[in-house]
């Protein structure tokens, strides 16, 4: 314990010691004065961690005690400022660079690591593994039992290093085994793209990523060649990303030498401007951009810079209104700040970023769920106005991007009860699916076309999974089950398809109830009209 001690109070120390090194070789430097007075606040700093951690009525890790108070002066900063350690900016990055492992989504069910989805491409795809697989052994160790949490400390690791599980599966009399070298596994960002009608393309962009540009790219080569003559690019529920990637994707769709975005600081470095490049050789296609209250930085970099261009019709709901950069600083012990360094704008001149000043991070998140502060927005008089580019059309800044038609329908939402089904420990939904696709073979052979427009779940299939659901537990009064009745049948279905098929006929299947896809799809006819008045000679 002194031994312990000794090195909490040599670690405060260096803190200290450190930040002011820092300070004389910086600031110190070029104001004297206020070098001392910072100096004594951080001397100030060193002596409340030493005391907090001897005299603290409870024993304190130095470290843990550090990271708050970062926290704490990040805090006063902005809403996307952002302080993570380690172990955070290494989860938060897998979102963007992606990570080393097999290449699964996995939940735990009855105590079992079960198969829900199989990234294509990955290691687990090239080995066989399937949906529904259960493994139950990691190099070596039963892993019966175990926490969501700690299974990717088990399956994540080097590139290049080898994991061996062994594996479940219905119809096999014994586990086998498979030997899985791991790889860099990137989670796709543009996971939907296909002709929704004809002629008509969608894709979807989840996030702006490292890979986004490149799947982008094979998305619309894709959809080129099957037909595609106007496109839905999807932005909804997309919270951004990496501001490079939005540049690039927002390249595809512009003439060359357009003024994509810019962002200005305090800083000479960053002042810098996009523009659109000669690449680009695809078509100049009537296009819709769907947006939400929950599109946010990147998305709205790529709304606002067609918009301004008018190269697209916008779509949906006023974005969220986040026109913050953030550049990350990593230090020595892994740990990472993600400092906002500068404001963009969109090509016409608008700010996106929505007013923060005053409300707390928590209200800030949340306003824009409000329907009554949604509402007062809408209604608000003292936005400042610019005109598009091409076509001097009005539009605003100051608070997200603006559409240039509202959705009238709201989101699909589903009861409380078909949530707490839905998210029961048990996955009912996925159980009775997998069994279900068992017993009928004859499913796997047919079209993925053909059972989306004609396949259903009997009524008396629906009413039998009542029971289903009570017996893995749940509560399912009746009156509620009856209420809920279509939407079960929907999420059997898409449950379904997931399983015979992948993810991406699961959302195939949603589309079908997506009312306000369904209803972007109606001004089609204005975004041809729009894209013939702004580039005529395409």
């Amino acid at each position: 314990m002194m031994k312990n001690r000794i090195s909490n109070t040599r670690a405060l120390q260096t803190v200290a010691l450190t930040a002011a090194l820092l300070l004389s070789a910086g600031a110190a430097a070029a104001a004297l004065d206020a070098g001392r007075s910072l100096y004594t606040k951080l001397k100030v700093f060193g002596d409340l961690l030493e005391k907090v951690r001897s005299d603290y009525i409870d024993e304190k890790d130095p470290e843990t005690l550090v990271d708050s108070a970062i926290r704490g002066l990040v805090s006063d900063l902005d809403p996307h400022t952002s302080y993570y350690t380690k172990e955070q900016y290494d989860r938060w990055n897998q979102d963007f660079e992606g990570y080393s492992g097999i290449g699964i989504y996995f939940d735990v069910i009855d105590g079992r690591i079960t198969v829900v989805s199989v990234i294509r491409g990955g290691p687990a795809e090239k080995v066989g593994l399937a949906v529904g697989d259960r493994i139950v052994t990691i190099g070596g160790e039963s892993v019966i039992g175990i926490r969501r949490d700690d299974v990717p400390l088990k399956l994540m690791g080097p590139r290049g290093t080898q994991v061996e599980i062994w594996v479940e599966r219905n119809g096999w009399a014994r586990p086998r085994m498979y030997s899985i070298v791991r790889e860099e596994v990137h989670l796709e960002s543009v996971a939907n793209a296909f002709i929704i009608k004809p002629q008509v393309g969608y894709i979807g962009i989840g996030r702006f990523a490292s890979t986004t540009e490149q799947e982008m790219e094979k998305a619309l080569q894709k959809l080129e060649l099957m037909g595609m003559r106007q496109l839905v690019l999807d932005l909804r529920q997309n919270g951004g990303g990496y501001l490079d990637a939005a540049v690039r994707v927002a390249d595809k769709f512009l003439p060359g030498g357009r003024k994509i975005t810019y962002t200005e600081g305090r800083t000479r470095e960053s002042f810098r401007e996009y523009y659109s490049t000669q690449r680009n050789d695809h078509p100049l296609l009537p296009m819709i951009v769907l947006i939400d209250r929950t599109s946010a930085s990147a998305s709205e970099i790529v709304a606002g810079a067609l918009q301004d261009w008018d190269r697209a019709l916008i779509v949906g709901e006023t974005s969220f209104g986040k026109g913050l950069v953030q550049t990350p600083y990593r230090f020595v012990d892994g740990s990472a700040l993600l400092l906002t360094t500068a404001r963009y704008h969109t090509p016409s001149g608008r700010v996106i970023q929505r007013p923060y000043d005053g409300v707390s991070d928590e209200k800030y998140y949340d306003e824009i769920f409000d329907e009554t502060w949604r509402r007062q927005e809408r209604n608000r008089t003292d936005r400042p106005a610019y005109q598009t580019l091409i076509l001097k059309r009005r539009v605003f800044g100051g608070g997200g991007i603006t559409p240039d038609a509202q959705f009238r329908s709201e989101p699909d939402t589903v009861r409380r009860a078909l949530r707490e089904w839905l998210a029961a420990p048990q996955r009912p939904f996925f159980t009775y699916v997998e069994q279900y696709a068992n017993l009928r073979p004859a499913l796997r052979e047919m079209d993925l076309y053909d059972f989306l427009r004609n396949f259903q779940f009997a009524p008396a299939e629906v009413t039998s999974f009542r029971g289903y659901l009570r017996a893995s537990g749940a509560s399912v009064p009746a009156e509620e089950y009856e209420r809920c009745r279509e939407d079960v049948a929907y999420f059997l279905k898409k449950t379904l398809a997931e399983k015979l098929w992948g993810d991406d006929a699961g959302f195939k299947v949603q589309t079908f109830r997506d009312r306000q896809l369904l209803e972007a799809l109606n001004y089609l006819p204005e975004a041809a009209d729009l894209l013939a008045k702004a580039y005529p000679e395409r």
